[in-house]
């Protein structure tokens, strides 16, 4: 027992910021299920009734949870506006400087991204409640503009929950927090793969439960590989602490190629319920989005065109084969036959760049599984099929999530230690 009251002392920290962050995700939990105040009693049922009449028929992973609920927006507007700042870093010479700028060029990006944070989130509630069709604009302005004000707001509360989770939690909240969302269509997959008392399809349901068991093995590996760079001191070094080689990810930005890729092509989704079933850009989207789940068309290469690409620009966005340089200058290291300086800048990036781009076509190969699955396995059942696509695309997003939040937890502790001291 003692052992016990002296390792909780000892890593009270992490137990306080793992606790702090269940209390958030328990927030954020009951906001999406609370209902908003402007919202009558006859609008809810008919949502309720909408819901269970259509909830087949999703077809996007990051479609939103409805337009009556607080916090029903989530992050999503903020993760394609973030997109959006993070290409414009790179297209734009004068949001570039900022970076260089420091607290003041944080500012200036982090202004911009709240801007337009602001306009996907009246455009997403705008539309969510036109799919919803609870209620007209026509007929109800002031009503309309109620709920778009209290479904805004809720977005913003979202992301400061997030950026909380982020500052004094465990992992990154943006990314818990789709996770969280998207975990309700694993549940409804899981629950159907699993029903014992469903005779059909049994040998389908087997084959795609050992499939996302296989996806499940292949997303913590592919979480945790590294390829390890060799490095020499000048010095001799009699500290064992002390790395002799240079960790580099196979997989640097973890599941976040995935959910950006996602929430971009929900944004065309999002214009074309604003424009209408009749315009000819809606038409366009609405056979893009077939193409993307019902077969494996043009939709369903630029997702995972987009997947890969976010993988490769996100790694090189996180880590700057510079400043590694410029450290392994300060340390007196150097790689081995390698000059110091610009040649080992370029040999850093070109080893981050093979092993960037290995992970990136593994993240994109495991992506494709679940629409494979769908495609090959559940054609002929389209009851079923966005179950099996939805719930496996999920799967992959909440692994890749809890992987990474426990490697945060094992950078702030010792897990051999902790192990030794309770046992």
């Amino acid at each position: 027992m003692k052992m016990v009251i002296d390792f909780l002392r000892d890593k009270g920290k992490i137990i306080k910021k793992i606790l702090f962050t269940l209390v958030i995700l328990f927030i954020f939990v009951i906001g999406n299920k609370l209902v908003i105040p402007s919202v009558m009693f006859q609008e809810k049922f008919l949502f309720d009734f909408k819901q269970e009449l259509f909830k087949l028929s999703k077809s996007s992973l990051f479609e939103v949870n409805g337009s009556i609920y607080f916090l029903s927006l989530g992050v999503y507007p903020y993760i394609t506006a973030s997109i959006i700042v993070q290409f414009s870093q790179k297209l734009f010479p004068f949001m570039k400087e900022w970076q260089e700028q420091g607290e003041r060029g944080k500012y200036k990006t982090n202004l911009v991204a709240r801007s337009l944070t602001l306009l996907f989130a009246v455009g997403l509630a705008l539309s969510s409640i036109q799919r919803d069709g609870i209620t007209s604009f026509a007929n109800n302005k002031a009503h309309v503009l109620t709920i778009v004000f209290f479904l805004v707001v809720g977005a913003f509360i979202s992301i400061w929950l997030a950026d909380l989770i982020t500052s004094k939690g465990v992992g990154n909240g943006i990314s818990i927090f789709v996770a969280i969302s998207v975990s309700k269509n694993l549940y409804k997959t899981l629950e159907f793969l699993t029903n014992v008392n469903n005779p059909d399809f049994v040998a389908k349901r087997i084959f795609t439960l050992v499939v996302l068991l296989i996806l499940l093995i292949l997303t913590v590996i592919l979480s945790a590989a590294y390829l390890k760079v060799p490095i020499t001191y000048a010095t001799k070094q009699n500290n064992d602490k002390i790395k002799n080689h240079i960790p580099l990810k196979l997989n640097t930005s973890g599941i976040l190629p995935v959910i950006l890729a996602n929430s971009l092509l929900q944004v065309f989704g999002t214009i074309s319920l604003l424009l209408g079933p009749e315009n000819g850009f809606s038409q366009w989207v609405n056979r893009f989005q077939v193409s993307q789940s019902n077969y494996l068309g043009l939709g369903f290469f630029v997702y995972l065109l987009l997947i890969l690409l976010f993988s490769v620009f996100s790694t090189f966005i996180t880590i700057n084969p510079a400043d590694i340089a410029e450290h392994l200058s300060k340390q007196d290291a150097y790689l081995e036959g390698v000059k110091p300086g610009e040649e080992t800048v370029y040999k850093i990036t070109q080893k981050l760049f093979k092993v960037t781009v290995i992970g990136a076509f593994a993240l994109t190969i495991l992506a494709a599984l679940p629409e494979f699955i769908k495609f090959f396995v559940w054609t002929n059942d389209s009851d079923n099929t966005f179950k099996v696509q939805l719930g496996g695309t999920s799967l992959l997003i909440v692994v890749g999530v809890a992987v990474e939040v426990m490697q945060r937890i094992t950078t702030q502790t010792n897990v051999k230690k902790l192990y030794k001291k309770l046992f």
